[in-house]
């Protein structure tokens, strides 16, 4: 299983940005920012792109996600 440290390594694992404008069902204006200004993902989308991971034999940290406690 790969571990993936950085918004940008999420994004590019799952396919890149229009993939994960897809799984989120984000626009793309908004989506651009979460791996660059951002660094990280919206709460709202942690379920969905840590089921895209798995299925993709990844993982990345809650912390991506502003996820505590997890």
């Amino acid at each position: 299983m790969k571990y993936l440290t950085t918004a940008r390594d999420v994004v590019n694992h799952l396919g890149g940005l229009e993939r994960v404008c897809e799984l989120t069902a984000s626009k793309p204006a908004t989506a651009k920012n979460w791996p660059t200004r951002a660094k990280s993902f919206p709460a709202s989308t942690y379920v969905v792109m840590q089921r895209a991971l798995r299925r993709r034999r990844a993982s990345a940290p809650p912390h991506l996600w502003n996820q505590r406690g997890v």
